[in-house]
């Protein structure tokens, strides 16, 4: 069995603004009806926003397609107008929001920060890419670099305006490690970040994350320990901790905080993917 579900699901709680994502798609399933990316799998062909945003709406069903064009054609109409049109991209964000696609809704809401520049239209954008890497097929990395890429550029375009958000800067460092050749330098900005305030909740749970990936179980399971101390009942820290312990070799005690983080969820759906991976692990 592929710890590789698990990992996903921790990886969508520990993104912030996107916790949206459940009640409508759980990352233990990965890869809704509309996350197949026909742009460019490791073609070597250069993407763009446009270039990818096209393949996406060509992926489309008809009916979605034919409303998806139908509003985007209403730009025309407005001109010379930057904050209507900006308005129009964001409705269009929200359209792929509904049917479960952070690349969709990341490639919307950047067409939307090219007409009108919003802090929290950068973040949003930035987030949205980042997550949406763990919807591609692991053998499209050309279109994940594009994701990690921008979701890095977004978070920084952000930050700008509000250099002193301690989050915001957390998700841009964690954006940094992903995309950058010398990850080292997102890390010391999230142990600067921990540093300035010890406790941060994003800055722990990043870094928590990111020893997972590493292989660094330890270090992963103290982090998010820790945070479970700090902030009794985060259910992102208990799903961690399963995902840790498992992927070190433990088992029971994976149960036992997966089982916890079970006890939290009011998803139904949620409810019935934990309990799945429950039987797999320990039948």
């Amino acid at each position: 069995m592929s710890p590789r579900p698990l990992l996903l699901l921790t990886l969508c709680l520990l993104v912030g603004t996107t916790l949206w994502v459940w009640g409508k798609r759980s990352a233990l399933q990965p890869g809704g009806r509309n996350d197949t990316n026909q742009s460019a799998q490791t073609t070597g062909v250069p993407l763009d926003v446009r270039s990818v945003l096209a393949s996406k709406i060509e992926a489309l069903d008809p009916n979605d397609r034919q409303k998806f064009l139908q509003v985007q054609a209403s730009l025309d109409s407005l001109g010379d107008r930057p904050l209507q049109s900006a308005g129009v991209w964001k409705s269009l964000s929200s359209f792929w929001l509904t049917r479960d696609d952070l690349l969709g809704a990341a490639l919307c809401l950047d067409r939307a920060t090219e007409l009108q520049s919003a802090s929290d239209d950068f973040r949003d954008a930035g987030l949205y890419y980042g997550s949406a890497v763990h919807s591609l097929p692991e053998e499209d990395t050309t279109t994940a670099a594009f994701c990690r890429n921008k979701s890095t550029a977004m978070l920084a375009k952000a930050l700008e305006s509000k250099p002193d958000d301690l989050d915001l800067k957390a998700d841009w460092a964690n954006a940094l490690v992903q995309s950058s050749p010398a990850p080292m330098q997102g890390v010391q900005v999230l142990l600067e970040i921990i540093r300035t305030e010890p406790k941060h909740l994003k800055a722990h749970s990043h870094l928590a994350k990111l020893a997972i990936e590493s292989g660094q179980f330890p270090k992963a399971i103290a982090r998010f320990k820790n945070l479970l101390t700090w902030y009794p009942g985060l259910g992102s820290a208990y799903l961690g901790l399963g995902e840790a312990y498992f992927r070190n070799g433990n088992k029971d005690s994976a149960v036992i905080y997966l089982q916890q983080y079970r006890g939290l969820v009011q998803d139904p759906e949620t409810q019935q993917q934990i309990d799945n991976y429950l039987r797999q692990i320990n039948p």
